[in-house]
């Protein structure tokens, strides 16, 4: 290990051994600007010193810790959001509903809409019902079922 530099005098530089004692060096011998603490290799040339600041080369773990967060999300959420509007029913119980039942709203009570299916069976007389079951089992027979074989209906 090598020295340490422990007073700055006006005229010269103290400089602490490793033994306890101290050398006494002249501004002149210095290579760099000396400040307290600084780690020095001493040389001795006759008379003179030589002096070299010890670069620091520190085995302390905190100097070893490499971090690199880097928090980037390259992700575009291309997927659009879906929303049903209506209800999930059997496609060919529904149309069966419509087809024969409709003048009374049986469809409407059976796809959750018992406002409408009440509709239904108050002007049933007028047969006016019964007309839009007629077209509204045509529609159920146009609209594609999913695989288990379920349409959604709305109102």
């Amino acid at each position: 290990m090598g020295k340490k530099i422990i007073k700055l005098d006006f005229e010269d530089v103290v400089i602490a051994n490793e033994d306890g004692s101290t050398t006494r060096a002249q501004y002149e011998w210095f290579n760099f600007k000396p400040e307290i603490g600084d780690i020095v290799d001493v040389f001795e040339d006759g008379d003179e010193l030589i002096i070299h600041k010890v670069e620091k080369t520190s085995e302390n773990l905190q100097d070893k810790i490499n971090i690199n967060i880097v928090n980037e999300n390259n992700n575009t959420q291309t997927v659009g959001g879906y929303v049903q509007h209506g209800r999930v029913v059997n496609k060919w119980l529904y149309f069966i509903l419509a087809f024969f039942l409709g003048g009374v709203g049986a469809h409407k009570f059976y796809s959750g809409f018992t406002g409408k299916g009440i509709m239904y069976l108050v002007f049933f007389w007028t047969t006016i019902p019964g007309i839009i079951a007629f077209f509204t089992s045509i529609a159920t027979l146009l609209k594609p079922a999913d695989q288990n074989g379920n349409i959604v209906v709305n109102s």
